[in-house]
């Protein structure tokens, strides 16, 4: 059995999600005590009893400064410091610069961006009493290329870049490692437009001509997040299954 993770406490937002779920079981395979932070509290509940012990629900809106006091608080309570976070809550909408409604690119930078700010935030000073963490923001090959009709999303991915860098600057001497996943295109309904049920990005014409499962990312995500990338900080873990080399013949 694997244990990379035994006796760590590992906080992952958006828990419940289609990635955050797969990262979840991952996770808990793995040793640690998953605290799986959510905004529907029934739904982290179901998911904990799904994983069984060492898995605590919590509710968590990642936009929400005192809910993520309030998260830390209960991890800490149950399971002892939090050692790995899990920026993974995303929201996703489409538009264009032209078209997007100010409040959707709000919401959208709101989670993806300031969400991932204030998990960081909250989460360093028990980690530095730990005597070190590692945080793992889930980008995407938006925060990486331009993506058309998904301005908002794209932005908050590109902003979560600098902020990853910054982040592992600043806390490097703290013992506390800063990276970046960026996914392709994988198999959630975040690939799919909303209103047409359309992959919002054809895959047929990729080196690797299909969508990525949640379980490939999520082993990706227990690399970096482990011993096993000690020497890595600040970096960016690009599993786009060829997107950056265009449409192949």
């Amino acid at each position: 059995m694997a244990t990379r993770f035994t006796d760590q406490t590992v906080l992952i937002t958006g828990a419940t999600g289609a990635l955050g779920a797969a990262l979840s079981h991952a996770f808990h395979a793995e040793g640690a005590h998953v605290i799986l932070g959510a905004r529907n509290r029934e739904a982290g509940e179901r998911l904990a009893q799904q994983l069984g012990e060492r898995a605590t629900a919590v509710t968590l809106d990642v936009t929400d400064e005192q809910a993520w006091v309030d998260a830390i608080a209960r991890a800490e309570a149950v399971a002892g410091p939090v050692t790995v976070l899990i920026n993974n809550a995303a929201h996703l909408e489409v538009g264009t610069v032209e078209g997007v409604p100010v409040e959707a690119w709000r919401a959208v930078i709101d989670t993806n961006l300031t969400g991932s700010f204030l998990g960081i935030r909250s989460v360093a000073p028990g980690m530095e009493r730990a005597g070190g963490g590692s945080i793992v923001n889930i980008s995407s090959i938006a925060g990486l290329h331009a993506a058309p009709g998904l301005v908002a999303y794209s932005s908050s991915k590109w902003g979560l870049r600098g902020l990853t860098r910054t982040a592992a600057a600043e806390l490097a001497r703290k013992n506390i490692r800063v990276n970046a996943v960026h996914p392709g295109i994988i198999d959630t309904p975040l690939a799919y437009d909303p209103t047409t049920h359309e992959e919002l990005v054809p895959v047929g014409g990729l080196a690797i001509p299909r969508q990525a499962t949640t379980a490939e990312i999520a082993e990706y995500v227990l690399f970096v997040a482990s011993e096993d990338a000690s020497f890595s900080t600040g970096s960016e873990f690009i599993a786009d299954g060829g997107f950056a080399l265009g449409p192949v013949a």
